[in-house]
């Protein structure tokens, strides 16, 4: 797999994690985007496009959610195999700090 396509499989991952918790912690958009600073149609836009979110947005929806943006980060490339494909089910979950 090439650099772009790992790229794009990584953002991806991040975003699906960022999904993911959001709707773990049953927090609507409208919430997320009120505490990231960010619009509801922009939330809704993140989560549902292909995307290579900025930094910026990474880091206020990771703070939002009570993330560390590093650690969500880390958990996208370890769900990646060598193929860029994600791991079978039942990975580890980036959780929140306490």
């Amino acid at each position: 797999m090439d650099g772009e396509a790992k790229r794009k499989a990584v953002c991806a991952e991040l975003v699906r994690l960022l999904s993911d918790e959001r709707k773990r912690q049953t927090m609507s958009m409208n919430v997320l985007a009120a505490k990231s600073g960010l619009s509801q149609s922009f939330i809704s836009m993140f989560e549902s496009l292909p995307a290579n979110p900025t930094t910026d947005t990474l880091l206020r929806i990771s703070e939002a959610l009570g993330l560390d943006a590093g650690d969500v980060l880390k958990q996208a490339l370890g769900n990646l195999s060598a193929h860029g494909e994600p791991k079978a089910p039942g990975r580890r979950r980036t959780k929140p700090r306490a």
